[in-house]
């Protein structure tokens, strides 16, 4: 039993002095406060959110979107030579990226220099999902709409001449318009007849 009681409370010791950052850069008392509540066996999330104050974020939230990402704290996880790319290729399409974050996400073929990937809440990135119909999950939900193919062009009618000679070699029973059909059935693209 001196064992099993020994090994709980280094395991209670260990939980206690892994503080997490942010409770740290809150001060002593939030610290003290979240070693308490870990020793009255609260789990260490829980402690944390009473330890700073702070109700966890929620997803769909301006909080949930920028937190960690205003102020351009976003640009630490880049190398120099990236951070100089994004924010000059921005600056040189005239979008002002104070207070607001790039989504590469979101972003078309032109990447940061796309004004609509640089956003600053949850209603953008739930705006460009919707105009783009992008498929989206995470803080922000959004579920892209089946869109058919766009129509294709009909056959070349240069093309049909061309295989005519052919198939009248093959069907020489066959009228011109049936040849036709037979040509546009097996050489047309697929949607276009029908198929799919």
């Amino acid at each position: 039993m001196t064992s099993t009681a020994s090994s709980k409370r280094s395991s209670t010791s260990k939980t206690s002095c892994d503080v997490p950052s942010a409770v740290l850069a809150a001060g002593p008392a939030a610290v003290q406060h979240f070693r308490r509540m870990i020793a009255n066996g609260q789990t260490p999330l829980f402690a944390e959110m009473c330890a700073l104050r702070c109700p966890p974020g929620t997803r769909g939230t301006d909080r949930a979107v920028m937190q960690g990402r205003l102020n351009m704290e976003w640009l630490k996880d880049l190398s120099p030579a990236n951070q100089k790319s994004v924010l000059s290729r921005a600056k040189q399409a005239g979008i002002s990226t104070e207070g607001r974050y790039y989504q590469s996400g979101l972003a078309d073929h032109r990447g940061p220099a796309d004004p609509a990937a640089w956003i600053d809440s949850a209603s953008d990135i739930k705006r460009v999902a919707e105009q783009r119909n992008l498929h989206v999950t995470g803080i922000v939900e959004h579920v892209a709409r089946d869109v058919p193919p766009p129509p294709s062009k009909p056959l070349a009618e240069r093309l049909i001449r061309k295989a005519m000679v052919h198939y009248k070699q093959e069907h020489p029973t066959k009228k011109e318009g049936e040849l036709r059909e037979m040509i546009v059935q097996n050489h047309a693209p697929r949607h276009k007849r029908g198929s799919k």
